[in-house]
């Protein structure tokens, strides 16, 4: 009777009680006075970042830091070039060993392509029994699946009884070795298929790890070996659908669960738009804008009978289908709105909250990403502070000429139409003095800011060439995304819209 009422009170505790505390530290000298943060992903649909904790390295090279969750969770840190990350459980402490500081350049912010240098962050005296360790092993023979090498490896492995021993044998299973990319072997695996026997490999593979006692592991390794069958086209995908998904728990944050599932799911609404069966969900979604309706039309494919399933699949292609042409983006933005109230599921609240900042927050007349940057005096100005003005921003960089050549025009446009508007320039300089040397020597009028203690300001607002500009109206929302540049006629196009507004 005791274990009932403890399971029942578990059972109506809120997550969060039941949350246990994650303890990092660590020593990186050559890091001093860099703040780092370290970040979850929110959901594995948009990739919302969401800060778990920051600490700022001291000057003998120390940082700590703690926060609380209540399942197995795929952590990461910028670190310049690098993205850092590790796998934390619930109430274990971990002294982490960081890359080698390695700065981005000027154009790799810039680019919108960038792919940050991925580093499985190393631990101080790591055991083969820490998860870590067995998922990057894990990952090191997974990646050699249908090789020759994996045959050679595996009969020295199989012949270890004492799996401390494995930094002796001639392969990459030391602590150092999981520093290798996790999601490298997929792609590995999808340009070395050969004519192999898939279950013999994934065998194989298995029996290497049957000691091992971790649910997350289980999982992980579990769809890893479904992506390797995907790969190979031994499954289906309404096969794998059915296998793994249908009526399977939801994993939300293990990673290999949402690696497979965002690819089993891609471009479901397309597949399925075109059978007899799913032509209706043009209509649910463009006509009717219809939670319900979508759900019913989805119900008649046997792969979405679980109404669970059938909700993140939605969720996934309402996403994905903002960046098609296929449906209103209005419509879409109905549908999410409805789904997200009625839906019992919490997560995918949050994903549907997610989807609609995403998505929205570079469309007309919506508010633009939030920012609190640097001017040249070192004095912190933040875009609500601009808030009953109206303001045309521009994203530049003092060192190219484009700028500079317009930055002459927007002075001359300033001077002559201040009382209406504010001038805001974003640049993406080496350093703040860097940018205050070249406002002071040019002695303009408007506002610049710098990004660096913010330098996803530039992800943000999508910028992907310099000058990029945009106009913001005086409740702070955009009125023209993107904006005309100076030498593209902006003075009319922004008081066309001021006109239209009553404010001149």
């Amino acid at each position: 009777m005791l274990k009932k009422l403890l399971l029942i009170v578990l059972l109506v505790l809120p997550l969060s009680l039941l949350a246990d505390m994650v303890k990092l530290r660590g020593n990186a000298l050559e890091y001093r006075g860099v703040k780092i943060t370290f970040l979850t992903f929110s959901d594995q649909i948009t990739y919302t970042e969401l800060e778990l904790c920051s600490a700022v390295v001291d000057e003998n090279g120390d940082f700590s830091g703690s926060f609380d969750i209540n399942e197995t969770t795929y952590i990461f840190a910028h670190l310049g070039a690098y993205e850092a990350f590790l796998f934390v459980e619930p109430g274990k402490s971990y002294n982490l060993l960081l890359p080698e500081l390695k700065e981005k350049t000027i154009a790799d912010e810039l680019n919108t392509y960038f792919k940050p240098i991925q580093y499985h962050l190393g631990l101080v005296d790591i055991s083969e029994n820490e998860l870590n360790y067995q998922l990057a092993f894990f990952d090191e023979v997974y990646s050699l699946m249908g090789s020759m090498e994996l045959y050679s490896i595996y009969d020295k492995i199989r012949k270890i009884d004492d799996k401390s021993k494995f930094n002796d044998v001639d392969t990459v299973y030391s602590a150092e070795a999981y520093t290798k990319i996790l999601n490298n072997s997929t792609s590995y695996i999808s340009n070395n298929l050969q004519e192999i026997d898939v279950s013999a490999e994934i065998q194989k593979v298995d029996s290497l790890f049957s000691d091992v006692d971790n649910k997350f592991f289980h999982d992980f390794k579990r769809y890893k070996f479904a992506l390797y069958q995907s790969a190979s086209s031994n499954q289906k995908m309404k096969s794998i659908s059915n296998n793994y998904y249908l009526d399977n728990e939801i994993l939300y944050n293990n990673n290999a669960y949402m690696d497979l599932f965002n690819q089993v799911y891609d471009e479901y609404f397309q597949y399925f738009g075109r059978t007899d069966n799913g032509r209706k969900i043009y209509s649910d979604i463009g006509k009717l804008k219809s939670i319900t309706a979508l759900k019913n039309t989805l119900g008649n494919d046997s792969i979405l009978s679980n109404d669970t399933l059938k909700e993140f699949v939605i969720l996934k292609c309402l996403h994905d289908e903002f960046y098609n042409d296929k449906f209103s983006r209005a419509a879409m933005l109905t549908v999410l709105d409805s789904l997200s109230l009625q839906t019992k599921v919490e997560e995918h609240k949050i994903i549907a909250n997610n989807i609609r900042e995403k998505v929205t927050k570079l469309m007309l007349g919506y508010k633009p990403p939030a920012f609190e940057l640097y001017d040249k005096d070192s004095t912190l100005v933040n875009l609500d502070s601009f808030e009953g003005r109206y303001v045309y921003l521009g994203f530049c960089t003092t060192t190219s000429y484009a700028c500079i050549k317009e930055f002459a025009m927007l002075e001359s446009l300033y001077k002559k139409h201040n009382e209406h508007f504010e001038i805001v320039i974003i640049s993406m300089d080496e350093s703040l003095p860097q940018m205050k040397r070249f406002v002071e020597m040019k002695n303009y009028s408007f506002k610049f800011l710098y990004y660096g203690n913010q330098s996803d300001v530039f992800k943000d607002y999508d910028i992907r060439a310099f000058p990029t500009y945009y106009f913001i109206d005086k409740k702070g929302k955009l009125a023209i995304t993107p904006a005309p540049s100076p030498d593209q006629n902006s003075e009319f196009a922004i008081f066309k819209v001021m006109r239209a507004n009553g404010d001149i």
